[in-house]
């Protein structure tokens, strides 16, 4: 609270603003009583846990229809934190959805999920956008559009780490993870063991920090 006071409201909102943490300070912010937000924080936190509440819906039908399938679905990191976990989805911002399958189905988790308006398409200029590099590197991108109009990213892993980031040989399987995994009530998502979940934020995260 002091911090907030001694930096100033705008201040303070424009550098939420800028590492895109708005609806998160805004969540912690409204529970202190000496502070007054104007409204535009609070139309911050409705409109991404707008989007979010969206993501989560499309996450349920998709882990729905590979479900029929036999095919098992794990929320990986932000997408199994909101789904599961952290209550409060206007204080849980994340800019796509992931999901981890087994290797086995990973190419009949891409035709489902092609037959269903997804595009596979890759946000770097340096992957390839074809499956078998896909495959070969551990998962895919696709570009979907939701039924609001709005744009989702969708990631389907079949390794949960991946890249420079862990040795092949270290790296746990998809196999024994979901094996592990446990279920989310009233959902085909699953989510990774309490300690796989823990190991492969902590992996997710220092990926982002040293880059």
């Amino acid at each position: 609270t002091n911090l907030f006071q001694e930096l100033g409201e705008e201040f303070c909102y424009e550098l939420c603003e800028k590492n895109k943490i708005t609806s998160i300070a805004y969540d912690s912010l409204s529970l202190c009583p000496s502070i007054q937000l104007p409204s535009y924080w609070k139309d911050s936190f409705l409109t991404l846990e707008a989007r979010i509440s969206e993501y989560m819906i499309e996450l349920d039908r998709v882990a729905e229809l590979l479900d029929r399938n036999d095919i098992k679905v794990v929320a990986l990191k932000n997408s199994g934190i909101a789904r599961s976990l952290y209550p409060i989805l206007g204080a849980s911002p994340m800019g796509d959805l992931d999901v981890l399958v087994r290797r086995t189905d990973f190419r009949k988790a891409h035709k489902i999920l092609t037959d269903h308006g997804y595009i596979m398409k890759f946000r770097s200029p340096l992957e390839e956008e074809n499956l078998d590099s896909a495959e070969q590197n551990g998962g895919a991108e696709y570009s979907v559009e939701l039924d609001s109009g709005s744009h989702l990213w969708f990631e389907l892993q079949w390794r949960p780490v991946a890249g420079r980031w862990i040795r092949p040989d270290q790296e746990p399987s998809s196999e024994e993870l979901i094996e592990r995994s446990e279920s989310i009530d009233g959902s085909k998502v699953r989510l990774l063991s309490p300690e796989d979940n823990l190991l492969q934020v902590c992996l997710h995260t220092a990926k982002h920090t040293y880059v």
